[in-house]
């Protein structure tokens, strides 16, 4: 039951600090392309960076508990490969999504969001995994 109970608890915060991120990349993604003119397949990665660093350092010290810094070096090094992974994938979805779909730029991010979360909170929670807890 406790460990029901903590996996929540770490569901529950992944979910808080990925909204953060989230609303990082929105602002960034919406900001950028309808006031600054900038194309959005560019604003969504700048969306994607300003993500990237403020979800690793909320998801490595509060959402996995990882207070330890040894590791910290390949830790940044995985997630940063996972998020590099995910704008790619990402960029290629949205720019298939909405040249060839016609979906709406925002619409077609919501999508490719949901279907990042799941997988970056199953990969995040392996980088991010407690080496103490396995001694």
């Amino acid at each position: 039951m406790r460990t029901e109970t903590s996996r929540l608890r770490q569901v529950v915060r992944f979910c808080v600090a990925g909204a953060a991120g989230v609303i990082a990349y929105y602002a960034a993604l919406y900001g950028l392309t309808e006031y600054f003119g900038v194309w959005y397949v560019i604003s969504a990665v700048v969306g994607f960076i300003l993500n990237t660093g403020l979800n690793f350092t909320l998801q490595k010290f509060w959402t996995f508990q990882n207070k330890e810094t040894h590791m910290v070096r390949r830790q940044l090094v995985l997630y940063v490969a996972m998020t590099v992974s995910f704008l790619v994938g990402n960029t290629v979805f949205l720019y298939l999504m909405v040249e060839y779909l016609h979906m709406w730029y925002i619409g077609a991010q919501v999508i490719l969001t949901a279907v990042i979360s799941v997988l970056s909170f199953i990969i995040s929670g392996k980088i991010f995994k407690n080496e103490r807890r396995l001694a």
